[in-house]
This record gives structure tokens, sequence and C-alpha cells, in this order.
């Protein structure tokens, strides 16, 4: 499944950018439902809510408030990437994720639509959500 994305939020782009750093910062984005371990040559396992098994990432690429790419393996397979563009007073943030289980081969975008891709696109809702709570404290003045 490939879900895209272009959200605009009134937040500097370091800030935006500080929770797609690494995997390990996704939980900050997305809530920790679990402990992020971390496993050799970069990849990290990010457990997930309502999912047996987390999303085993790591980065390909970053150009610090630019650009992040990265990859998964074990269960997951599939790539990333988001792309920061700075705008007046804040930042648009753009890109995908593409995402399949590995071993269901032709039957994973059946299990897919059924079953994941709503519960993928609300995991990146929320992200979504907690960056417009954050530019709501900041327009406040918290």
């Amino acid at each position: 499944m490939r879900i895209s994305f272009d959200e605009r939020f009134d937040l500097p782009v370091k800030e935006v950018f500080s929770y797609f750093e690494t995997p390990r910062d996704w939980t900050r984005l997305y809530g920790l439902a679990g402990r992020v371990e971390e496993l050799e040559d970069g990849w990290f396992a990010v457990p997930l809510r309502r999912f047996p098994f987390p999303l085993v990432a790591r980065n390909t690429r970053v150009e610090p408030e630019r650009l992040v790419r990265w990859t998964f393996r074990g269960f997951w397979r599939g790539e990333g990437e988001v792309f920061f563009s700075e705008t007046s007073g804040g930042v648009t943030v753009r890109g995908y994720e593409e995402i399949s289980v590995r071993w269901l081969g032709p039957l994973s975008p059946l299990v897919e639509k059924l079953f994941l891709e709503r519960l993928f696109r609300s995991i990146w809702k929320l992200g979504w959500s907690r960056l417009r709570k954050a530019e709501q404290a900041r327009a406040a003045g918290g």
C-alpha cells in the first residue's frame, strides 16, 4: 500500500524534522507502544499499537531539515520518504510510505486493503494530529 501526504504546519522546520531524524524519533510522532530497540547498522525495531510485529527500519538518506528516506526489513517491506519545504512561518511536509507484508506475496494487496491500510492511515493521522497540537501550543505561547 502507498500512503502519500502533503501537510503544512506553522512550526519551524527544525522542530518538525526532529520527529523524523531517526526511526527512534518516530515514537514521538505516533506514540509509544513499547520500547524502541536499537539493532545493528542503524536499524531500529519500532513497536506499533495493534501490530504484533514492529517496524524494523533504518534511514537510508538524511539531509538535515530537508529530506529523510527510510527502508523496512523483516516482517514488513517497503520504503518511505519525507521532504521538508520551509514556508513563510512554517514548513510543508510532503512524502509517502510504501509498506507491505513481506511473506504474503500476491495476497499482500488484498490483506493490506482489508486490514492494514486503515490502521496505517490512522497512525499517520495521529502523527499529524500531534504536530497540530504542538503548533497550537506554540501559537498559544506554550
